[in-house]
């Protein structure tokens, strides 16, 4: 059950009732039930829909439980929501929410987990199989899971690293690695069943994603890198990293050293902002372990030999090494 800490909230009041009519419901809707014994547990369920179908699984709930639902499909148009049967306000909505949520059950009664696919798939008769994962947990579990700390560190790891992984669950793919003493920011822990899984960014590499929560303990905020003097501001996100590159402004002109700031979002991907003098910076945006833009009207290019990029954007020209963007 997630705690108050991410930063996207699941109840999202503006757009209650927005997204219902996108499941596109042509078809007639097919209803499953879902045993209360077995959301208690906490249940994977394996499905398929085409086109129009909708599929609603009906959960019921008694006020103040948690309601926990993952999804995981190939198909990135397939969402769910979640709405108290027999009425049309969401309290959960997919397409704009993501794919996992913990839900406080407002109200004694019957659940409906709608899975659908979004309106342009459907229209092109799009197919996508699924596993849902539907649980249910007492309100005095529930509330041991919030107000969790802000940072925890990897612990009592017994193999060499702790699978990061897309949702909240070992059936989703990995996105990352942790090993003990890694330092990571708690976005919020749920359960899966009856085990822990803690959303989480590792600090220093930026990797995102779900970690099995019976490997974390409470930890200290690791120390911020200091800005150099006349550093970057940035977009306002703490550097994961910061330092010197090297830049040059005029095309022929030698290198000189320019403070740097650097945040990480995963392997290959980061933001790199560059002091250039007089408040001026330079964003620099890297993604699958290229560069892809930066924030001036010029053409970017740029050439990698062995772990050192040199990157000309226009006139300007910055070089520095791999680790600069993935950590290490």
């Amino acid at each position: 059950m997630l705690d108050a800490k991410p930063v996207t909230s699941l109840l999202l009041s503006a757009a209650l009732v927005l997204g219902i009519a996108a499941a596109g419901q042509a078809e007639p809707i097919r209803t499953e039930s879902v045993a209360t014994a077995a959301a208690a547990d906490g249940t994977v369920i394996e499905g398929q829909l085409k086109g129009d179908e909708t599929v609603d699984y009906v959960v019921a709930a008694t006020a103040g439980q948690r309601l926990s639902v993952d999804l995981s499909s190939a198909n990135t148009g397939l969402y769910f929501n979640i709405l108290p049967q027999g009425q049309d306000a969401a309290l959960f909505i997919g397409s704009s929410a993501g794919f996992v949520a913990d839900i406080s059950v407002p109200a004694t009664g019957n659940y409906v987990v709608r899975v659908y696919l979004m309106r342009n798939a459907a229209r092109r008769d799009e197919g996508a199989a699924y596993t849902l994962g539907i649980g249910l947990a007492g309100a005095d579990f529930a509330d041991g899971l919030s107000g969790g700390p802000d940072w925890w560190q990897v612990s009592g790891l017994d193999r060499d690293a702790l699978n990061v992984r897309l949702g909240p669950d070992s059936r989703y793919g990995i996105v990352g690695k942790a090993r003990n003493g890694d330092v990571m920011q708690n976005l919020g822990c749920r359960l899966t069943g009856q085990m822990r899984w803690c959303n989480i960014r590792v600090s220093g590499s930026g990797v995102q994603g779900w970690v099995a929560g019976q490997y974390l303990i409470e930890t200290a905020a690791p120390a911020m890198p200091e800005t150099p003097e006349g550093g970057p501001v940035g977009n306002g996100t703490p550097f994961d990293a910061t330092g010197s590159l090297e830049c040059s402004m005029t095309a022929g002109a030698p290198l000189r050293l320019c403070p740097f700031g650097v945040v990480r979002s995963g392997p290959g991907n980061a933001g790199i902002w560059v002091a250039l003098g007089e408040g001026r910076e330079r964003a620099i945006l890297f993604e699958g372990g290229q560069p892809v833009s930066a924030d001036l009207d010029a053409p970017l290019s740029f050439e990698r030999v062995e772990d050192l990029f040199t990157i000309r954007i226009g006139a300007e020209s910055y070089r520095f090494p791999e680790a600069l963007v993935n950590g290490g």
